[in-house]
């Protein structure tokens, strides 16, 4: 029969299966079942074959949802979740209401209303908005507490900087995509983006824009060295994947910003004298250690590259924040310093082909994706779209190897300078 061959009998036998077997791995660690509940843990760490489980749990669950809601329900509901989401979660930490609400226990609407200066009946109504998403909930009448998801929001600073971030940057920056396309359709200028129209800016780049705006770049580099601290993006790939005949000689590291990816390598291979490079303000939170093989220089990548002695040149995380002309602007910037046979090391994302990842990792890359073109009028590259930005540089710029290290966000593009 076709319905015991369904795609939704199938995804519901997924969910049935995983969901077991992380239940009975949480039962055998002592963990309670899953939960948002107030007492539920914060984040739970799984070994890889739990982790495994717990994905395909979500994708299943995704799909289903989806399947069930159906093509009409689909275009119209979860549009208007974001927009309820986005709109309580400004809320919540515009009027400091987690900080305001007791980490046990709960307090009344009409307390909570005279201590953020709210009134209480729009008080209820915005805190009920975020209800069905796990944010908050009533332990009785009149009264509010917290979630699992809404202590996150009170005790970590970085979910509140990344909210911020979410309203002020991504949200209006895909308000003015339309507009930004019909004045630059080819989405060349990273002064003429979704997010610039949206603002008003008159910055050059996004960049520009945060050194304008200094609570911006303070939450915007929190944020970012804190999606670092994910395993994923581990210096300890890098490493895996260095080329052999790379650990020696002079190594300059484009964009290396704070050094921790160069003082990683060069604990590594001690043989490698690193300079790091990038704008002086980036260099100002720079890490303060001793090592005789890591120095620090101020220098815009547009700019002719002035180290010339370089064995070779590392972009780690760089280029993906740049369109495709800039791309072939910074690496033009090498060419009056590089040597035949030195070599230029991309370490960045490659966009899997599309239909090949799972549900929700295409989700997620898909959605840095699109922040990029809003943000920056930048991408996610496939390879070739990698391939043909590189030789289109210039010609004796020659890719000779690509690796994707396992459970790294981020391959390896390897390029000699060939003339």
């Amino acid at each position: 029969m076709a319905f015991n061959t369904s795609r939704s009998v199938c995804l519901a036998k997924i969910i049935a299966e995983n969901t077991t077997k992380i239940e009975i791995y949480r039962e055998e660690q002592g963990l309670p079942p899953l939960s948002l509940g107030p007492d539920a843990p914060l984040d739970v760490k799984y070994p890889d074959s739990v982790e495994g489980c717990r994905r395909a749990l979500i994708d299943a669950t995704l799909e289903l949802s989806d399947l069930a809601m159906g093509p009409v329900e689909l275009r119209l509901l979860p549009g208007w979740a974001v927009l309820t989401m986005f709109g309580v979660t400004q809320f919540i930490f515009d009027f400091d209401i987690a900080q305001h609400v007791p980490l046990t226990g709960d307090v009344s609407y009409d307390d909570l209303s005279k201590t953020v200066n709210v009134g209480t009946s729009v008080l209820r109504q915005v805190l009920r908005a975020g209800m069905p998403y796990h944010m908050f909930y009533e332990p009785r009448p009149g009264h509010v507490a917290h979630t699992a998801t809404t202590k996150v929001m009170a005790r970590d600073p970085l979910i509140k900087d990344w909210s911020s971030l979410s309203t002020d940057i991504i949200f209006t920056a895909g308000t003015g995509l339309t507009e930004a396309l019909r004045k630059e359709p080819a989405a060349n200028d990273p002064a003429k983006t979704g997010f610039t129209f949206a603002k008003g800016a008159s910055e050059s780049s996004m960049y520009m824009y945060l050194e304008q705006h200094p609570e911006l770049a303070r939450k915007f580099t929190g944020v970012m060295r804190a999606f670092q601290k994910d395993e994923a993006y581990s210096p300890r790939h890098l490493i895996n994947t260095w080329p052999k005949d790379l650990q020696t000689g002079k190594l300059v590291d484009i964009g290396g910003s704070t050094g921790a990816v160069a003082f990683a390598l060069a604990d590594e291979f001690p043989g490698l004298e690193i300079v790091v490079q990038d704008l002086p303000g980036a260099l100002e939170t720079a890490q303060v250690r001793e090592s005789n093989n890591v120095s620090f220089m101020p220098h815009d990548f547009f700019n002719d590259q002035p180290v010339k002695d370089a064995d070779a040149f590392l972009f780690r995380w760089v280029l993906h924040n740049w369109p495709d002309m800039h791309v072939q602007r910074i690496l033009r910037a090498l060419i009056p310093s590089l040597r035949p046979g030195t070599k230029i090391i991309i370490f960045d994302d490659i966009m899997p082909p599309a239909d090949t990842m799972s549900l929700s990792v295409e989700r997620y890359q898909r959605n840095v994706d699109f922040g990029m073109l809003t943000i920056f009028n930048a991408k996610i590259r496939d390879v070739e779209e990698w391939e043909q930005v590189i030789s289109q540089s210039d010609q004796c710029f020659k890719v000779t190897d690509i690796r994707y290290p396992e459970n790294s966000r981020l391959s390896l593009i390897e390029i000699v300078w060939q003339p």
